[in-house]
Formats: C-alpha cells, sequence, structure tokens
C-alpha cells in the first residue's frame, strides 16, 4: 500500500488527546503526523481520525446469530416473542433478545407457546443475556439437554439455563451455515468501527469457521478467541492470520436478569434464591493454572459478589497477573475492588449493562449501590477493559461510550460512576488491546511503528453528546 496522508478535523489518541490534523500512513502502519516526503495520495475527512476500537468481549458467532434470527428486544409480551420467532425462515427458528422485565405481565414463555407457533420445527427463543432460553418440544427433542444437565432444564416448561442453554443453542446452530454466522458478524464490527476483539466461549464451529475464514478470505477484524472449558485443551494456540486461540473463557454464576447470578444474600425480589454457583475457587484454580504454565490466558464471568469472592480466591492461588481476566464483575465490595487492583489482572465491563438493567434494584435493593463500580475501580488501580458482550448489547462503539460517560438517555446510570470520554477512550483502545492478547494486543494506539487499522467519526467523541457514527478507515479498500 502506497504512502498515504490523511488530512482531518483531527487526530485524537488513545489517551483521548488531540494530537494533530493529519495522520501519515505507510504500508498499513502509522508513521506519524504531518507531511513527509514522497507521499503518494492525499485523503481527506470531514471528521476526527480516532485508533480503531477493540471490543474486549463479545460473541462473534452469537453476534451472527443475532442478525440472522428474530430481533426479540423490548418484545411486550411471550406471545409477541413467538410471533417473531414463527416469522424466521428456514430450518431453524431462532431468536434472542427478550426481557421479562419489558413484559406487561413478566411471565416467562414457555414451550407449549412455541409449539403452538412453530410446531414444524425446532424453535429456540434466547433470553437478552443468554443464561436462559426457552426451546419448543421439537428442539428439546433432538438435543436432549436434561442428559448432560438435568439440574439446568426444566422439561415441562422448556426452559434452559447456564451450560444447558450453551449446549442446546451451538447444537441447534448446527442446522445452519455456522461460517456464514461468523462472517456476518465479522463484517457488522467491521462496519462499526471495531478492528479487534476477544471473541469468549469460543464453540467448536466458532473457532473452526473463524480459522477457515482467516485462512482463505482473510478477517476484517483481528480476533482473539477465548475457547470454552470443554474445548479449550485442543484449541490453545491455534492461530491463523488476523487469529489466534488465546486462552479460555470459565463461567462461575449467571446472570441478573435471569437471578443465576451468584449472590453472598438473597436476591431482594426472589427470597430464598441466591443465585447458581457454577464454578469454585478450586475448578477456577485447576483449569487456570494449566492454561498459564501453557503460556495462555484464563477469562472468568462473575457477576454476583459470591462469585467473585471465588474468582478472587482462585487468582490469589494461582496470580495470573495480566493474563488473568475478570468479565463482568458487576457487583463488587471495597475490598473486593482493592483485591482486583492488588491482583493486577484485567477486569473487562460493559458500560451499557447499566442501561439495559432498569430494573436491578427489584433484585438486589439496598445493595444496588455495588453494581456497575467502573469510577471507583478505575480510580482504585483496577485494569480496566471496555466492552459490548454483543449481542447482549449494542456492539457500536458509540452506543457503548455514551453509557460509559453517563449518557443514558430517560434511564439512570450509578450515581457518581461515570468515566470521562478520555478514559472511556483510553479503555475502548488500548487498555481493551491489552486485554485482549494475541494479535489484537498491538491495535488501539495512535503512534509511529502502530497498525494503521483506524476509524474516524464526523464528530469529536471527547464531547458529551457525541452520537457517532464510527466508520472504519479502509485504507487499502
Amino acid at each position: 500500500m502506497p504512502s498515504i496522508l490523511i488530512r482531518s478535523r483531527g487526530v485524537i489518541d488513545h489517551h483521548g488527546d488531540l494530537i494533530g490534523d493529519s495522520l501519515l500512513v505507510e504500508d498499513e502502519v502509522v508513521r506519524g503526523l504531518g507531511k513527509a516526503p514522497g507521499y503518494v495520495t492525499e485523503i481527506r475527512l470531514d471528521g476526527y481520525i480516532l485508533p480503531g476500537f477493540v471490543d474486549a468481549h463479545l460473541h462473534v458467532k452469537g453476534l451472527g446469530t443475532s442478525l440472522y434470527g428474530a430481533d426479540l428486544r423490548w418484545a411486550r409480551s411471550p406471545e409477541e416473542v413467538a410471533e417473531r420467532l414463527a416469522a424466521v425462515k428456514g430450518p431453524l427458528a431462532v431468536g434472542r433478545g427478550w426481557d421479562q422485565e419489558a413484559f406487561e405481565n413478566p411471565k416467562l414463555p414457555d414451550r407449549r407457546l412455541l409449539d403452538k407457533y412453530v410446531p414444524d420445527r425446532p424453535a429456540v427463543a434466547i433470553r437478552v443475556c443468554g443464561h436462559l432460553a426457552v426451546l419448543n418440544t421439537r428442539a428439546l427433542e433432538e438435543v436432549e439437554p436434561w442428559r448432560l444437565y438435568p439440574s439446568h432444564v426444566d422439561r415441562e416448561s422448556g426452559i434452559l439455563v447456564e451450560d444447558a442453554v450453551y449446549y442446546a443453542v451451538n447444537k441447534l446452530l448446527d442446522k445452519l451455515d455456522n461460517k456464514e454466522l461468523v462472517k456476518l458478524g465479522l463484517e457488522s464490527l467491521h462496519s462499526a468501527g471495531v478492528v479487534g476483539a476477544s471473541s469468549m466461549a469460543c464453540s467448536d464451529s466458532e473457532i473452526k469457521s473463524l480459522y477457515s475464514i482467516a485462512r482463505s478470505s482473510g478477517l476484517p477484524v483481528r480476533i482473539a478467541c477465548y475457547a470454552n472449558k470443554e474445548n479449550y485443551k485442543s484449541h490453545l494456540g491455534l492461530e491463523a492470520p488476523r487469529f489466534k486461540v488465546v486462552g479460555v473463557k470459565l463461567f462461575s454464576d449467571g446472570s441478573f436478569g435471569a437471578r443465576t447470578a451468584a449472590l453472598r444474600d438473597d436476591y431482594e425480589d426472589d427470597s430464598g434464591n441466591r443465585g447458581r454457583l457454577l464454578l469454585t475457587s478450586r475448578d477456577i484454580a485447576e483449569i487456570g493454572s494449566y492454561a498459564l504454565k501453557a503460556g495462555y490466558r484464563i477469562a472468568v464471568h462473575a457477576i454476583g459478589d459470591r462469585a467473585l469472592d471465588e474468582v478472587i480466591e482462585a487468582y490469589n492461588r494461582i496470580s495470573p497477573g495480566a493474563k488473568g481476566r475478570v468479565e463482568h464483575a458487576s457487583m463488587a465490595w471495597d475490598s473486593q475492588v482493592e483485591e482486583l487492583a492488588s491482583l493486577g489482572v484485567y477486569v473487562v465491563v460493559q458500560p451499557r449493562f447499566r442501561v439495559s438493567d432498569w430494573w436491578l434494584a427489584q433484585r438486589l435493593g439496598g445493595r444496588v449501590g455495588l453494581a456497575y463500580r467502573f469510577k471507583t475501580m478505575l480510580d482504585r488501580g483496577v485494569r480496566l477493559a471496555l466492552s459490548t458482550d454483543a449481542p447482549v448489547e449494542d456492539h457500536r462503539p458509540w452506543s457503548t461510550m455514551l453509557a460509559a460517560i453517563g449518557d443514558c438517555g430517560a434511564r439512570r446510570c450509578g450515581i457518581g460512576e461515570d468515566l470521562s470520554p478520555r478514559d472511556a477512550i483510553r479503555l475502548y483502545t488500548i487498555e481493551a488491546a491489552r486485554a485482549s492478547g494475541g494479535p489484537v494486543a498491538a491495535l488501539g494506539r495512535i503512534e509511529p511503528g502502530a497498525p494503521g487499522e483506524l476509524a474516524w467519526s464526523p464528530g469529536d467523541p471527547r464531547e458529551r453528546g457525541w452520537k457517532g457514527p464510527v466508520r472504519p478507515l479502509d485504507l487499502a479498500r
């Protein structure tokens, strides 16, 4: 690629600083600011040049599946969920995004309702969090999830939680072209100005699809893949251009929405229920030690405070440093925040959760102030990185940036926990790249020698009220 001089309204680096108005890129590498001898091409942008955004936690195949299937967000009733699902064409009726808290009557959809609307083929309706799903009778009979996860399946209602959801959904998706689902997810990320991502809990089919695409047509987005606990030993280290399986992803609990996040005390709106602890500190330390000794990374999902206790205890045993990650840490006491800072692990958070979880006070009562403590964590020295958990949340960077700085629309963000625009940019670029590792680690920077994988926006993301959009700066196209 020839030398290209890009002139713009401003160049904003990974610290959120305005460092000039033009940038020189040569051979797909940033060379510096301003004009240099011998440049060949000049581009003028009516906007701001940015580091390409890095999403430190999402699900590439899940994003593609959500774009292929029914969008169940803001459905107002179980019947509306079933109606939207029935409209999906093909051998599998799949959809994601429903939230019973948005229903006029918060009753869960069930197997019989899906049978009524989709009687002739398998159907699955996945809750927005991905930790609970409903299957119709055809789907249940095909995958028989109760044989592996009897405690996570209610055969009468067709409701599955946690590992049973992951297992059943991936088995059912084999009816579709998984490679095309992955391509759909990748292209959506690229078009939104995302240049790299950690794809979490990658299934066999997702890993094989990413590897195949990387070796043939090439990936438009660099991917660091974290395999699930069932398949990680057989995939660790697999790599191709712009792709590598860099570690293992574990789940220590579920979600607030499904009331499966593991809490120290009962849910405020479900007496006697403290969620589900899926892994103990011993389990986490055993798998984590194996991965770390082999030179790889470990990422553990922990939403509730009880689950976070287990992860912290495990990490104190194995001392992973920056090769250890805590996904979400959605509820954290002061003592836990201090432990996370001391451990030096990355905590990968999702700012949009505090917009979507508008009902959280119902779940936690007076403990709601312990949720989504982004600024507290940053101020106390925790290594933070931003992400979307797409398809749980919108994969477009401007949406996450707004939530990070406290622009939550009509909904209330956590008081006192807003990040500054400059910090949000840093945590969504260079820190997210470092947290991801592998082929993603070098991204998210604007400095000499950095990859020329950049983005741009008509507006300045450091200004409140910025609404995007973000676009890829496709110099090679």
